[in-house]
């Protein structure tokens, strides 16, 4: 019962920009351009939560959805005034409790999300899987793994064991792997924790790894 409380919950949290919007905006061409671009960014949420899409930060898009769904309704409020001129009536209604709740949740986002990115991008976590490139052709994935470390400054990585290419040494199948070693942010805002190739050899194995650390 209390799962179903909570996933009510933030499905009405998740969707009150956009039911903000459709009760404020007037009927210009942007009342339905800022919809549909808040439906399809809402959809995106989704697609990753039920597993379609897979992000490489997939909490930094939790994060960010209410922040940018909450300043694209600002944005699309103060351009439909530059449009359609000032309201001369005060809300009421429906309309006064949406503006409230919104209002809420802007000043709940700007506080909490600080600090929830904190906390969230503070640890090490496995990267996501799709971090792992695919291997070149010629390139045979032998097996895979993932695992943590331990301790201060651990991290948590994903490996591929490869074969080289057919009649080319190990050594040197590794070597046209390494140029694409690489260090850059996990994510595109918030999660600013290093993701990191490392490539080496076991005997007549390559050993492809991708690496994600705490901040």
């Amino acid at each position: 019962m209390g799962i179903v409380v909570w996933a009510v919950v933030g499905v009405l949290f998740a969707l009150l920009p956009v039911a903000h919007w459709l009760l404020r905006a007037r009927s210009t061409p942007l009342r339905a351009s800022v919809a549909a671009a808040l439906l399809l960014w809402l959809a995106l949420v989704v697609a990753v939560a039920f597993d379609r899409l897979h992000p490489r930060s997939e909490f930094e898009l939790y994060l960010l959805y209410t922040p940018v769904a909450e300043l694209a309704v600002l944005a699309g409020l103060w351009l439909d005034r530059r449009i359609a001129g000032p309201r001369t009536e005060r809300p009421t209604g429906w309309l006064r409790a949406a503006g409230v709740a919104f209002h809420g949740q802007l000043v709940l986002v700007l506080t909490a999300t600080p600090l929830l990115a904190l906390v969230a991008f503070h640890e090490a976590q496995l990267p996501s899987a799709r971090a792992v490139p695919a291997p070149p052709p010629g390139y045979t994935v032998l097996d895979t793994g993932m695992d943590c470390g331990n301790g201060h400054g651990a991290t948590c990585w994903r490996t591929l064991y490869l074969a080289g290419p057919p009649d080319v040494p190990t050594a040197a199948a590794a070597a046209r792997l390494r140029p694409r070693q690489r260090c850059e942010a996990n994510g595109w805002l918030l999660d600013r924790r290093d993701l990191c190739t490392e490539v080496s050899t076991d005997g007549a194995t390559i050993v492809y790894r991708v690496v994600l650390g705490g901040s």
